[in-house]
Protein backbone atom coordinates (compact mmCIF):
# COMPACT_ATOMS: atom_id res chain seq x y z
CA UNK A 1 0.00 0.00 0.00
CA UNK A 2 1.33 3.43 -0.95
CA UNK A 3 1.85 5.68 2.08
CA UNK A 4 -0.29 8.80 2.27
CA UNK A 5 1.23 12.17 1.49
CA UNK A 6 1.37 13.01 5.21
CA UNK A 7 3.15 9.73 5.93
CA UNK A 8 5.63 10.45 3.13
CA UNK A 9 6.14 14.00 4.40
CA UNK A 10 7.01 12.78 7.89
CA UNK A 11 9.76 10.44 6.69
CA UNK A 12 13.42 11.33 7.38
CA UNK A 13 14.22 12.17 3.76
CA UNK A 14 14.37 15.44 1.83
CA UNK A 15 11.35 14.86 -0.39
CA UNK A 16 8.54 15.59 -0.32
CA UNK A 17 9.45 18.79 1.47
CA UNK A 18 8.22 22.28 2.19
CA UNK A 19 7.15 23.18 -1.34
CA UNK A 20 4.98 20.09 -1.64
CA UNK A 21 3.57 20.79 1.82
CA UNK A 22 2.73 24.36 0.78
CA UNK A 23 0.83 23.06 -2.27
CA UNK A 24 -0.99 20.54 -0.07
CA UNK A 25 -2.07 23.36 2.25
CA UNK A 26 -3.58 25.13 -0.74
CA UNK A 27 -5.44 21.95 -1.64
CA UNK A 28 -6.87 21.81 1.89
CA UNK A 29 -8.07 25.39 1.51
CA UNK A 30 -9.69 24.66 -1.83
CA UNK A 31 -11.47 21.64 -0.35
CA UNK A 32 -13.14 24.02 2.12
CA UNK A 33 -14.04 26.48 -0.66
CA UNK A 34 -15.48 23.58 -2.67
CA UNK A 35 -17.59 22.54 0.33
CA UNK A 36 -19.04 26.04 0.59
CA UNK A 37 -19.70 26.23 -3.17
CA UNK A 38 -21.50 22.89 -3.16
CA UNK A 39 -23.63 23.82 -0.17
CA UNK A 40 -24.59 27.11 -1.79
CA UNK A 41 -25.34 25.46 -5.15
CA UNK A 42 -27.73 23.04 -3.38
CA UNK A 43 -29.51 25.72 -1.36
CA UNK A 44 -33.09 26.25 -2.58
CA UNK A 45 -32.75 30.04 -2.23
CA UNK A 46 -29.85 29.92 -4.72
CA UNK A 47 -31.68 28.15 -7.55
CA UNK A 48 -31.29 31.23 -9.77
CA UNK A 49 -27.55 31.31 -9.05
CA UNK A 50 -26.94 27.57 -9.04
CA UNK A 51 -25.10 27.62 -12.39
CA UNK A 52 -22.76 30.37 -11.19
CA UNK A 53 -21.86 28.38 -8.06
CA UNK A 54 -21.33 25.26 -10.16
CA UNK A 55 -19.07 27.19 -12.55
CA UNK A 56 -17.03 28.40 -9.58
CA UNK A 57 -16.88 24.83 -8.32
CA UNK A 58 -15.39 23.82 -11.68
CA UNK A 59 -12.73 26.54 -11.30
CA UNK A 60 -11.98 25.33 -7.77
CA UNK A 61 -11.50 21.77 -8.99
CA UNK A 62 -9.17 22.86 -11.80
CA UNK A 63 -7.12 24.94 -9.38
CA UNK A 64 -6.92 22.06 -6.93
CA UNK A 65 -5.69 19.85 -9.76
CA UNK A 66 -3.01 22.43 -10.56
CA UNK A 67 -1.84 22.40 -6.95
CA UNK A 68 -1.78 18.59 -6.94
CA UNK A 69 0.40 18.68 -10.05
CA UNK A 70 2.68 21.30 -8.47
CA UNK A 71 2.94 19.23 -5.29
CA UNK A 72 4.34 16.42 -7.42
CA UNK A 73 6.47 18.79 -9.50
CA UNK A 74 8.12 20.14 -6.35
CA UNK A 75 9.41 16.64 -5.61
CA UNK A 76 10.70 16.33 -9.20
CA UNK A 77 12.39 19.74 -8.97
CA UNK A 78 14.26 18.74 -5.83
CA UNK A 79 15.21 15.41 -7.39
CA UNK A 80 16.54 17.17 -10.48
CA UNK A 81 18.76 19.47 -8.37
CA UNK A 82 20.04 16.50 -6.37
CA UNK A 83 20.90 14.55 -9.53
CA UNK A 84 22.72 17.46 -11.16
CA UNK A 85 24.54 18.26 -7.91
CA UNK A 86 25.66 14.63 -7.61
CA UNK A 87 27.04 14.76 -11.15
CA UNK A 88 29.23 17.70 -10.16
CA UNK A 89 27.98 19.82 -13.06
CA UNK A 90 27.61 23.55 -12.59
CA UNK A 91 26.88 24.28 -16.23
CA UNK A 92 23.60 24.99 -18.03
CA UNK A 93 21.88 21.89 -16.62
CA UNK A 94 22.58 23.16 -13.09
CA UNK A 95 21.06 26.57 -13.82
CA UNK A 96 18.08 24.90 -15.51
CA UNK A 97 17.51 22.72 -12.43
CA UNK A 98 17.81 25.71 -10.08
CA UNK A 99 15.39 27.83 -12.10
CA UNK A 100 12.92 24.94 -12.16
CA UNK A 101 13.22 24.71 -8.36
CA UNK A 102 12.38 28.43 -8.20
CA UNK A 103 9.58 28.28 -10.78
CA UNK A 104 7.55 25.59 -9.01
CA UNK A 105 7.06 27.46 -5.71
CA UNK A 106 6.34 30.66 -7.63
CA UNK A 107 3.61 28.81 -9.51
CA UNK A 108 2.27 27.53 -6.18
CA UNK A 109 2.11 31.16 -5.02
CA UNK A 110 0.25 32.17 -8.18
CA UNK A 111 -2.33 29.41 -7.70
CA UNK A 112 -2.76 30.43 -4.05
CA UNK A 113 -3.56 33.97 -5.18
CA UNK A 114 -6.16 32.61 -7.61
CA UNK A 115 -7.59 30.48 -4.80
CA UNK A 116 -7.83 33.54 -2.55
CA UNK A 117 -9.83 35.32 -5.26
CA UNK A 118 -12.28 32.39 -5.44
CA UNK A 119 -12.46 32.23 -1.66
CA UNK A 120 -13.21 35.97 -1.46
CA UNK A 121 -15.91 35.62 -4.13
CA UNK A 122 -17.55 32.80 -2.19
CA UNK A 123 -17.14 34.65 1.10
CA UNK A 124 -18.98 37.69 -0.24
CA UNK A 125 -21.98 35.54 -1.25
CA UNK A 126 -22.30 32.54 1.04
CA UNK A 127 -24.41 32.19 4.16
CA UNK A 128 -22.75 33.69 7.21
CA UNK A 129 -22.36 30.43 9.10
CA UNK A 130 -20.07 29.18 6.29
CA UNK A 131 -17.68 32.12 6.55
CA UNK A 132 -15.70 30.46 9.34
CA UNK A 133 -14.80 27.56 7.02
CA UNK A 134 -13.55 30.10 4.49
CA UNK A 135 -11.54 31.85 7.21
CA UNK A 136 -9.77 28.55 7.90
CA UNK A 137 -9.18 28.15 4.16
CA UNK A 138 -7.76 31.68 4.00
CA UNK A 139 -5.25 30.82 6.73
CA UNK A 140 -4.15 27.72 4.80
CA UNK A 141 -3.70 29.85 1.68
CA UNK A 142 -1.67 32.40 3.63
CA UNK A 143 0.58 29.56 4.77
CA UNK A 144 0.74 28.27 1.19
CA UNK A 145 1.88 31.67 -0.05
CA UNK A 146 4.48 32.22 2.66
CA UNK A 147 5.69 28.62 2.63
CA UNK A 148 6.23 28.59 -1.12
CA UNK A 149 7.90 32.00 -0.88
CA UNK A 150 10.38 30.70 1.70
CA UNK A 151 11.17 27.62 -0.40
CA UNK A 152 11.84 29.77 -3.48
CA UNK A 153 13.87 32.26 -1.44
CA UNK A 154 16.01 29.39 -0.07
CA UNK A 155 16.82 28.28 -3.63
CA UNK A 156 17.68 31.78 -4.85
CA UNK A 157 21.35 31.73 -3.71
CA UNK A 158 21.91 28.70 -5.98
CA UNK A 159 21.58 30.99 -9.03
CA UNK A 160 25.18 31.66 -10.10
CA UNK A 161 24.67 34.74 -12.28
CA UNK A 162 24.28 37.80 -10.01
CA UNK A 163 22.11 39.78 -12.44
CA UNK A 164 19.80 36.80 -12.99
CA UNK A 165 19.65 36.25 -9.24
CA UNK A 166 18.61 39.90 -8.75
CA UNK A 167 15.96 39.60 -11.48
CA UNK A 168 14.52 36.44 -9.91
CA UNK A 169 14.65 38.00 -6.44
CA UNK A 170 12.65 41.01 -7.62
CA UNK A 171 10.09 38.78 -9.32
CA UNK A 172 9.76 36.69 -6.17
CA UNK A 173 9.35 39.78 -3.98
CA UNK A 174 6.65 41.08 -6.30
CA UNK A 175 4.83 37.73 -6.12
CA UNK A 176 5.04 37.82 -2.32
CA UNK A 177 3.61 41.36 -2.24
CA UNK A 178 0.73 40.39 -4.55
CA UNK A 179 0.04 37.35 -2.38
CA UNK A 180 -0.01 39.41 0.80
CA UNK A 181 -2.44 41.87 -0.83
CA UNK A 182 -4.75 39.06 -1.95
CA UNK A 183 -4.63 37.57 1.55
CA UNK A 184 -5.53 40.92 3.15
CA UNK A 185 -8.32 41.65 0.65
CA UNK A 186 -9.90 38.24 1.25
CA UNK A 187 -9.64 38.86 4.99
CA UNK A 188 -11.44 42.20 4.68
CA UNK A 189 -14.28 40.60 2.72
CA UNK A 190 -14.69 37.81 5.26
CA UNK A 191 -14.48 40.21 8.20
CA UNK A 192 -17.25 42.29 6.64
CA UNK A 193 -19.62 39.35 6.83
Amino acid sequence: MTPSFLEQLSQPRPDPGGGAAAAYGGMLALALVAKVAQLEAQRPANQGNRQVWEEKLGEIKLLSGDLERLREEDVRAYSQIAQVRASGSRGPEWQEAVEYALKVPQEIMARAREALALLAWAGARCRRHLVSDLQVGREFLGATLQGAYHIARANLPLVADASRQLELSQSLSQDETLGRQAFLEAGEILAGR
